[in-house]
């Protein structure tokens, strides 16, 4: 039974896993209380679930999915994405009337050669193929079907919706720079803020005043895309300063960034294609955040943060995730592989098994043993320099 305590409080309570959610609670003082309530809370769960029908269609299938994804914690973000997903090609292309029980790997293989006839990208296409497997995921687990019919698909069609792997090269300090160079007021601060801050588009753009804290010189961003998106981030003097002349543009609106109305701006596609008409350089509010994280990583010679701080900086939930963001720039490659010349250089010598013999060193006769067949058996034609040294 999952029932224990809590080191911190030393609470009793339970803890249970179950359809992608964890329950916990931990607020009784003894075993007993909290066993109780755990059978409580699981007559609790078994009264709140509900039978799925196994003949029920695809379209309320997909409705009764996004509802155990809103129940698990999915953020807006995703379930939006879900949602679109399925309404815009998934259902069109499988038929919203066809039982959920009826979709075979062949209905599948057929929905990904339709979408790789529109001549976008594999890896949008890939997006499609792993919601449509986690609906039938869900509905293995809801005994709606036996099985998922994606492990009998060919491996042939998973092949041709693998996403590229594509070797991204980040940003220099130099040519941010001169991408801020042609920006002017507020334009320019919503530009150092994003480069300062590593926020979201989304996040930068839903920024509030009261979310500024000058006294204790952090500020919040409200993200939506996982749990850790919502996070507090250490102003640097850089953005203190930007804050500070931002404030000259700040009217009744709680929004950093807004119209002149007033209400939250929600998007900046023509600042990003002003900067590459007057400098040639592409860039997005994404390739700011992962120049945000590399200058972090990368550190100076006072101080290299561990790649744990960067990862709540940036507000990514493992680790992996923000090992992704981390491009390196091209001196400290030069660096790093000038390593190879600096050892070659240092042990030429040993490398080779020429130069000063063990005799010229100053080696005593004596310590040289092993190199006598005689006296040691196992000697086997080499000679380690390393020894002699």
């Amino acid at each position: 039974m999952p029932v224990g305590t809590r080191k911190d409080t030393g609470k009793w309570g339970y803890r249970h896993w179950y359809h992608g959610k964890n329950y916990r609670k931990h607020v009784w003082d003894n075993r007993d209380e909290a066993i109780e309530a755990f059978k409580e809370f699981l007559d609790r769960l078994k009264r709140e679930l509900f039978v799925i029908d196994s003949n029920i269609s695809l379209v309320e299938a997909v409705n009764k999915f996004l509802e155990f994804s809103a129940l698990i914690g999915k953020s807006e973000w995703r379930l939006k994405a879900l949602h679109t997903n399925f309404k815009r090609f998934i259902i069109p292309s499988l038929h919203a009337e066809t039982r959920l029980k009826d979709i075979t790997h062949l209905n599948i293989e057929f929905f990904i050669k339709e979408q790789l006839k529109r001549q976008i990208k594999k890896n949008t296409i890939n997006h499609y193929f792993i919601d449509l497997n986690s609906l039938l995921n869900w509905a293995v687990n809801e005994k709606i079907i036996s099985a998922n019919p994606v492990k009998d698909m060919k491996k042939e069609i998973r092949k041709m919706i693998r996403p590229d792997k594509i070797i991204k090269e980040g940003h220099t300090p130099e040519q941010i720079r001169a991408c801020e160079a042609v920006l002017n007021n507020e334009e320019r601060l919503f530009f150092r803020f994003l480069k300062f801050t590593g926020a979201r588009l989304a996040e930068a753009l839903t920024m509030k005043w009261d979310d500024v804290y000058y006294q204790k010189n952090d500020i919040i961003l409200r993200g939506t895309k996982t749990e850790e998106s919502l996070r507090k981030i250490v102003m640097c003097e850089s953005l203190l300063s930007t804050l500070k002349e931002l404030e000259k543009y700040k009217t009744e609106s709680p929004y950093l960034f807004h119209k002149k109305d007033g209400s939250r701006i929600l998007r900046k596609d023509k600042l990003f294609k002003k900067i590459k008409k007057l400098t040639g350089i592409k860039i997005t509010a994404k390739d700011l955040r992962d120049y945000y994280a590399s200058i972090m990583i990368k550190g100076d010679d006072v101080y290299r943060p561990d790649i744990v701080t960067v990862q709540r900086s940036l507000g990514h939930k493992n680790i992996a995730t923000t090992q992704k963001y981390l491009y390196p720039f091209k001196d400290s490659e030069i660096k790093a592989v000038g390593i190879f010349d600096r050892i070659e250089a240092i042990s030429t010598d040993v490398s080779t098994g020429q130069g000063v013999t063990g005799r010229d060193r100053g080696v005593k006769p004596c310590s040289n043993w092993w190199r006598c067949r005689e006296s040691n058996p196992g000697h086997c034609g080499y000679e380690p320099h390393a020894l002699t040294d």
